[in-house]
């Protein structure tokens, strides 16, 4: 019989080897000889080298003596003290040295970037860590902790969830409110209860913005299916008014792809999809102009004024329906716009002095606190004289059909949802006014106007 140091499900029956790696906020390809050497002098041990993560960062790795996988933990958790006075640390890992041998770098998520928790999403990436937390596959003897129940060991079960690496070891993925190093410590309890009854391959803890580019830059296979659908996207603009395609779900992996645009002149343009940043402000709107908390993303660039017709992977192209097209473009004309500003949507062959008034029409008018008003008619819309812009009192995400103006028939609603809106706005012509294209949609819009005041 073949001799093995592991027992059923993997069990450890001798003290194994671990490697040791503290990933740093600095690219390898940046560090010039003289910090390398400051990093590595570091550790206080004469096998430790510096090799690059999957990302480009600098790794400091060494080898650990014989130990049980608590121990190799307690001298990683000390040897990141010391990188850290070198050199900011945005990862922590200990890896049992058969499997990193054959796998230096965590499989993590290979489908794709699992459930994340809503204060996880709702909160800059850079200032939380996600652990996690790996184990040999379930043998033929069931053991006592099954793979579906890996995640009922951490404290907060919302925090936590199930994945599975491409060679098929179970993982648990804990998002953590803490740094690196603190979130590696408070996971070690559930790691703990873990490790009593299945073998823990490798514990990771590192900064959950670089986990989440790992994850979607993650080379996997793309299911037909997958290949053929279209992301959720949007149009975003910079400071310096280039204009992006963007697409922030980090569970689609978009390196390959191409967006194909055109002008108003019928001019057509295609561009690569990169991965870059974006930012979100308090309330989750996003921006370009470093407002909030940044957020990985694809981008493409697409000249002003175009609208996207297709998505393009491997020389298939996906054609964009040109009323979701329509629809981001409106999302975008309405964000961040002044108090007052209005904007009119009607029939493009439409002329108010010489048609009949009865026309299917919509109009949005931007009151204060991000509020809009969307006010939806069979007949032409006036511009209304409004007291104030104040969106104090007003019921939002509300329709109301109380007949309150005099030209509007089909009912009004405030919301701060600019998306609400635009598809709204797409579905009354769409289901109301017989128009069957986009190029049938005229759109006009004006600012308030302003006294010359002095100071």
């Amino acid at each position: 019989m073949e001799q093995t140091s592991f027992g059923p499900n993997g069990m450890s029956t001798v003290r194994a080897e671990f490697m040791i790696a503290i990933e740093v906020d600095h690219p390898l390809s940046d560090l010039s000889a003289e910090p390398q050497l400051a990093l590595l002098h570091s550790v206080h041990t004469h096998d430790a080298h510096l090799d690059e993560s999957v990302l480009g960062n600098s790794r400091i790795v060494f080898r650990s003596d014989h130990c049980e996988w608590w121990d190799a933990g307690r001298l990683a958790l000390r040897v990141e003290r010391l990188v850290a006075k070198v050199c900011p640390t945005i990862g922590i890992e200990i890896c049992r040295a058969d499997v990193w041998f054959d796998e230096q770098f965590f499989d993590h998520e290979p489908d794709g970037l699992g459930d994340l928790p809503e204060w996880s999403r709702r909160t800059d990436p850079r200032m939380h860590a996600t652990v996690i937390v790996e184990v040999e596959p379930e043998g033929e003897i069931p053991p006592r902790l099954r793979d579906s129940d890996l995640t009922l060991v951490n404290h907060n079960h919302r925090d936590a969830r199930s994945s599975r690496s491409s060679s098929g070891r179970p993982q648990m993925i804990v998002e953590q409110r803490f740094d690196a190093a603190s979130a590696a410590m408070s996971t070690a309890k559930p790691a703990y209860a873990i490790g009593k009854s299945r073998s823990i391959t490798r514990i990771r803890s590192v900064r959950s913005d670089i986990y989440r580019a790992e994850v979607s830059t993650h080379e996997v296979k793309r299911s037909p299916v997958t290949a053929q659908q279209i992301p959720e996207w949007h149009y975003n603009i910079d400071d310096e008014g280039n204009r992006f395609v963007v697409v922030n779900n980090l569970r689609v992996r978009l390196e390959g792809w191409s967006v194909e645009s055109s002008d108003a002149d019928g001019i057509v343009t295609t561009s690569d999809f990169t991965f870059g940043c974006i930012w979100a402000d308090q309330s989750g709107v996003e921006n370009s102009g470093d407002d909030g908390w940044a957020k990985d993303v694809w981008e493409a660039l697409v000249e002003p004024g175009s609208l996207v017709d297709a998505f393009i992977v491997d020389g298939q192209r996906m054609a964009v329906d040109p009323w979701d097209s329509l629809s981001a473009w409106l999302i975008e004309s309405m964000y961040a716009k002044p108090v007052g500003f209005i904007i009119e949507l009607g029939p493009s062959h439409y002329i108010a002095e010489r048609d009949d008034a009865k026309v299917v029409c919509a109009q949005v008018v931007v009151l204060s606190d991000g509020v809009m008003m969307l006010r939806r008619s069979r007949t032409e819309l006036g511009h209304l004289l409004l007291a104030d812009y104040s969106s104090a009192g007003l019921r939002l995400d509300e329709w109301q059909h109380d007949g309150h103006f005099d030209d509007c028939t089909d009912g009004y609603l405030f919301t701060k949802d600019i998306r609400l809106i635009a598809r709204t706005c797409i579905a009354w012509f769409r289901i109301n006014s017989g128009i069957n294209t986009t190029d049938e949609i005229g759109c006009s819009y004006r600012l308030a106007d302003e006294l010359p005041r002095f100071s």
